[in-house]
């Protein structure tokens, strides 16, 4: 999924720039997208629409232990943005809403009922391997949509284990599988 080290603080990318514009246009039509701290602290990402015209998904970013500071792009108020932390004392700002919970076993659950307060109904997960697992360990997804580039890593941060059906496409050299998890 990601080299184990990176030298810079920005995303490692495996697929190509189709591939990175067709996940552009796939945030461009949902409301939200999540990420966990460890994503923000190693790529530091900006969870936008850049390459693509459409608004940009409210982002949902968990922030355990108030990590993320004011310098990563998720917390730079050009976007609304929800802060998930065990940080009671966080400040809200226009753009950016602090919710305070317990992180434990029920977080995803716990993560939905915030989402749902906030009107959000649909959200892609693009957080790492943890962020990802729990979410399809706890059965709490639709689909997934998982890029295979020309890029191999020999030694790096393995990508989430998936398992029902899946259909696989062709973006200019990247393989893209399509995993579905209801009929």
């Amino acid at each position: 999924m990601a080299p184990i080290t990176k030298e810079k603080k920005e995303p490692f990318w495996i697929s190509n720039s189709y591939s990175r514009q067709l996940t552009h246009k796939w945030r461009s039509e949902e409301q939200a997208i999540l990420v966990g701290t460890k994503t923000v602290l190693d790529d530091n990402p900006k969870l936008d629409v850049r390459d693509w015209k459409g608004k940009n998904p409210i982002r949902i970013v968990l922030d355990k232990s108030g990590k993320i500071t004011d310098t990563y792009f998720v917390k730079d108020q050009k976007t609304k943005t929800i802060v998930i932390t065990e940080h009671e004392n966080s400040i809200s700002s226009e753009n950016i809403i602090y919710e305070s919970v317990i992180f434990d076993r029920q977080l995803t659950q716990k993560i939905i009922r915030i989402l749902y307060q906030h009107n959000i109904q649909s959200v892609i997960v693009e957080g790492g391997n943890k962020t990802l697992q729990t979410f399809i360990d706890d059965n709490l997804w639709d689909e997934a949509r998982v890029f295979t580039g020309n890029i191999s890593l020999n030694e790096g941060i393995k990508a989430p284990q998936l398992t029902g059906i899946f259909k696989t496409t062709d973006i200019k050299g990247d393989q893209l599988k399509l995993f579905t998890n209801h009929d």
